[in-house]
């Protein structure tokens, strides 16, 4: 699998791209890596776009140790946070109803999935209508 993020600070969002078939072992590396970056801060909307996920493959182990960094790093925030999975085939909805699932057990965070960019950032609160035009201003 694939996981690469992006953080837009002047959106207060964490823009995360996830390919391939997903695996909690990348999932957790990615985290980590999450975790270490000086820009990343529990309080990010975050914008996960699933729409090349081909599959899933779940190994226990690693899928309790993907949940337990979670609960380190997400811990309750002063804000809700918006996690929205933009997810536009059935494998990527389906991926992305067991991600939800994964979070439950974390306060103060909303989750949307939704089959439509657009419709996913103006549920995050923005003007922009791509994800493109998104990195382009937060570079410019």
């Amino acid at each position: 699998m694939s996981c690469d993020y992006t953080i837009l600070t002047s959106f207060g969002l964490a823009y995360i791209r996830l390919a391939g078939i997903v695996r909690p072992g990348d999932s957790l590396r990615s985290l980590t890596r999450f975790a270490r970056d000086p820009e990343a801060t529990p309080d990010l909307n975050q914008l996960l776009d699933m729409r090349d996920v081909t599959g899933m493959k779940l190994d226990v182990l690693d899928l309790l140790r993907m949940h337990a960094r979670k609960a380190e790093i997400f811990a309750p925030s002063e804000h809700d946070r918006l996690f929205v999975h933009l997810a536009d085939t059935p494998m990527a909805r389906k991926v992305a109803g067991y991600v939800v699932k994964s979070w439950d057990k974390v306060p103060g965070i909303t989750h949307r999935i939704v089959s439509d960019e657009e419709q996913a950032l103006d549920i995050l609160g923005l003007r922009q209508r791509t994800i493109e035009a998104l990195i382009q201003q937060q570079g410019a």
